[in-house]
């Protein structure tokens, strides 16, 4: 099919291999972000114009009350005019790439016409126009994919902790350190001093290494990774391939996102990133509220499908946006913000150095970059904005707003970010773990990952010789939880975790068994602290998504190794344990993992048509194909792998990829659910990149031609 469309330097090709990836091939760059544009618009169109909606706080328009915490939330930050401002202060290279990708979303726009809303199931009775795009709209989308990701919530519930039931329980919401810590600088080495840990939030779980050339079959570099989030309809990343005489690419991107920020390959260099879990988010409260002189306020009204309009009142303080009427956040994406201008630099890059280089403009989020280049090298570097604090105090909770020692002094310079290249145990590696091993490098986070994944990775990459493409896809679907038989012995006699392996496969009864267990005694350490009462404090929900409390499911199963009984409320591990094991056998009918924690993804519009089939799954917080539940909503899988990828340096057509759900997110579309099997059971499908190879792929033709 030929199609014309204004604002074209040359005509664009578009391949749709047969998993419906689009590989487009364009005459000069400006037509490369175009395509992209174009694509993401073709393939994601509600959800690119769902996510704008999400940023602008105008997503109730869409979903009803269920996006009015969200979207309070996003006008107080004024995410908006936030984007506004950063666009003015890119690199002319950043605003003509997201001028040209605009105006391909525009073009695809164009091509659907006023009908656009009939012509798409998400959009049938949505009586709501579809503005054009904006280059600005792209840093909105992004951010609002990210905010969530920051160190507010743990502090909040730290807060919410220590006020209800003093310091010393909301000390225990960070688990005591751990000699089983491993770091990312040295890969895999033991840490020193105190390292807290990370309990199964909404986003725990990114994975990501590269393997030297010493340890594989073709004597260079594999690349290999998986990125962990909510798991939704449509899926947050999106496969794709653009390419153009100054570069060639294919990776993983965002729909409304030019470039490929996080997963991606040229013909050169491969690269890859998991959350640092940087600290790069305060609170401050104040104790007498700003007054209107102050920073406003101004009210806004949200527009909520079906119901009345809602005012919220959006202020401005010194300290930043007020999101409550005490409590105002500093976010280091919010400081003028220019990391955009690393995105085209970086699709560029020819080896592991110059590719650490584009990112000294990087911002939000902090990353583990890990890459792997031809030349054999492969290495690791920190990249982002992570603040210097006046005061440590911060890191751990809200902190006097009035008090002018509490603050930034700037942010950790670039050169003092961990940075690894070659080392001697031929691989590099991350979890959202530690990343220095030694306690005098730069402050980066209070709050990391509990070791178990990191641990399991480590292991298995160190004894690798000869490694291949499917010994990655291997590591990926590893489900052996490391704690999980020391924790069963101490569960008590219950019968059916007798003999148990510490797999956590869909198939098994046992691993069903010690999943209930652990819930129900996480609910009673809940209940007997008395921190149930406060689950639904107002700073416990203030921000969309998250679910802090999960932080006991961890800290229930450490204190019960650690013979701890000090949240028991007076009961002993004994009495607890007695109570979870009747609980469990009332609540457990015998049925396999996979079937308890089969995946539930939802459309965020409600409607039933529009959901994906639920699949069994397996794994757990614990384990390398992590899968985390949140443990007082059920055990269905609420966050997994949301893309696997290997990409192998010595030959790129061998790599290998696979996304939930599929390329396309509109429901009943044929490329709609098509790898999620393959997703499922843990397998890599095709990724072509070589002219060859795509063209032996193709399944459709395109041509874009300018008018």
């Amino acid at each position: 099919m030929e199609l014309r469309v204004a604002g074209l330097d040359g005509p664009v090709e578009i391949i749709r291999d047969s998993l419906g990836v689009s590989h487009c091939r364009a005459v000069s760059e400006h037509d490369a972000f175009f395509a992209q544009g174009f694509v993401h618009a073709a393939d994601r169109l509600w959800q690119l114009d769902y996510d704008r909606r999400r940023g602008l706080g105008r997503s109730a328009e869409y979903v009803g009350p269920a996006g009015l915490v969200g979207d309070t939330l996003y006008r107080r930050l004024d995410l908006a005019g936030d984007a506004r401002r950063d666009l003015a202060a890119l690199s002319a290279a950043a605003r003509d790439m997201l001028t040209a990708y605009a105006a391909g979303v525009n073009a695809r726009l164009d091509t659907l016409g006023s009908e656009s809303a009939a012509l798409l199931p998400e959009f049938a009775g949505i009586a709501l126009p579809l503005p054009p795009w904006q280059p600005w709209h792209s840093l909105v989308v992004y951010r609002v994919r990210h905010f969530t990701m920051g160190s507010a919530s743990t502090k909040l519930w730290r807060a919410v902790v220590g006020a209800a039931l003093g310091p010393a329980v909301a000390r225990m919401m960070v688990t005591p350190g751990s000699s089983a810590q491993l770091a990312c600088v040295p890969p895999g080495e033991r840490c020193d001093g105190p390292v807290p840990s990370w309990a199964a939030l909404d986003d725990g779980g990114s994975n990501n290494w590269a393997l030297a050339g010493s340890r594989t079959a073709s004597g260079l570099p594999l690349l290999a990774g998986d990125p962990h989030r909510p798991l939704e309809m449509p899926n947050v990343y999106v496969q794709g391939h653009v390419a153009c005489p100054e570069w060639d690419v294919l990776g993983l991107s965002m729909p409304g996102v030019p470039g490929f920020p996080h997963f991606g390959h040229n013909d050169r260099i491969a690269w890859c990133i998991t959350h640092a879990m940087a600290d790069d988010q305060d609170l401050y409260r104040f104790e007498v509220p700003p007054s209107a002189a102050d920073g406003g306020p101004r009210t806004e009204l949200i527009a909520v499908r079906d119901r009345a309009s809602v005012p919220v009142e959006v202020r401005h303080s010194g300290r930043g946006p007020l999101v409550t009427d005490d409590l105002a956040l500093a976010w280091t994406a919010a400081a003028p913000n220019t990391g955009f201008d690393a995105l085209p630099a970086m699709l560029r890059a020819r080896s592991v150095d110059g590719l650490f280089e584009t990112m000294r403009a990087w911002v939000e989020p902090a990353n583990n970059l890990v890459a792997a280049d031809r030349d054999g090298s492969i290495g690791y570097l920190t990249r982002g904005r992570i603040p210097v604090r006046r005061r440590p105090g911060a890191a751990w909770a809200p902190v006097p707003a009035e008090d002018p020692s509490y603050g930034w002094r700037g942010f950790v310079a670039f050169a003092d970010m961990p940075r690894l290249q070659n080392p001697d145990g031929g691989f590099v590696f991350s979890a959202n773990n530690r990343i220095l091993a030694a306690a005098d490098g730069p402050y980066l986070s209070l709050d990391t990952a509990a070791p178990w994944r990191a641990t399991r990775i480590v292991d298995t990459l160190s004894s690798m010789s000869a490694a291949t493409v499917d010994d990655m896809a291997a590591l990926h679907r590893d489900v052996l939880s490391l704690p999980a038989k020391r924790l069963a012995r101490l569960l008590g006699d219950w019968r059916p975790l007798d003999g148990w392996d510490g797999r956590l496969t869909p198939d098994s009864a046992a691993a069903a068994a010690y999943s209930v267990l652990r819930r129900e005694l996480a609910q009673l350490v809940l209940e007997r602290s008395g921190l149930a009462a406060f689950v639904e404090h107002p700073w416990n929900r203030l921000l969309p998504g998250v679910r802090a409390e999960s932080l006991v499911w961890r800290v229930a199963g450490d204190h019960l190794e650690a013979g701890d009984e000090s949240l028991l409320g007076g009961w002993s591990w004994h009495r607890a344990l007695t109570e979870a094991v009747r609980r469990a056998e009332r609540a457990w009918g015998g049925e396999p993992w996979g079937y308890l924690h089969a995946t539930r993804q939802r459309h965020p519009l409600g409607r039933a048509e529009l959901d994906p089939p639920s699949v069994p799954y397996g794994g757990d917080m614990d384990t390398v194909q992590a899968s985390s539940y949140l443990p007082f909503e059920g055990l269905h899988t609420a966050s997994g792998s949301v893309a696997r990828y290997a990409f192998d340096v010595a030959d790129w057509d061998s790599s290998g990829w696979v996304v939930p759900l599929g390329s396309a997110g509109q429901p009943g579309h044929r490329h709609a659910h098509d790898q999620q099997e393959a997703w499922r059971t843990g397998q890599l499908l095709p990724a072509p990149y070589s002219r060859r190879a795509v063209q032996a792929a193709a399944q459709a033709q395109d041509r874009l031609l300018p008018s």
